[in-house]
């Protein structure tokens, strides 16, 4: 539990959650993260990778938390070369940002779904989720 805590921002709060993702324990899958480790290795930077990515012609949603302890440079890369991308940066949340602002991390998934809002900034006929009020950073198209 306590490898869990370290990836939430809030020191003060940490085990609360942590201990509500670890019941029912969920071991941490390390054959693959050692295969993630290894493919980031491999395109880490690599042209290809980028082309690839420019290529998708699919809507992506990149939900991030601005305390985030990891570095930035991941997210920061996805959202140069990603070409439909929209990028939410959630203020008090870290790197679990649907963990620590549930209610922020609602909002944006629901803003991404159902774009069109009325006046009031509701998004209408699904159960009256407003629309965040986050940083919200999109391309241009």
């Amino acid at each position: 539990m306590l490898r869990r805590s370290a990836e939430f921002e809030d020191r003060e709060r940490a085990l609360d959650p942590a201990r509500r993702m670890a019941d029912p324990w969920f071991a941490i899958n390390s054959a693959c993260n050692r295969a993630l480790d290894d493919e980031r290795a491999r395109t880490w930077g690599a042209p290809e990778l980028h082309t690839a990515c420019r290529a998708l012609d699919v809507p992506v949603l990149i939900i991030d938390g601005a305390r985030d302890v990891r570095p930035r440079t991941a997210v920061d890369s996805l959202t140069e070369a990603l070409p439909r991308v929209h990028r939410v940066t959630l203020p008090d949340a870290g790197h679990l940002p649907w963990a620590e602002d549930p209610e922020g991390f609602r909002k944006a998934v629901a803003g991404a779904l159902w774009p069109a809002a009325p006046a009031d900034g509701r998004t209408a006929g699904h159960g009256g989720v407003a629309r965040s009020a986050v940083s919200d950073s999109r391309k241009s198209e």
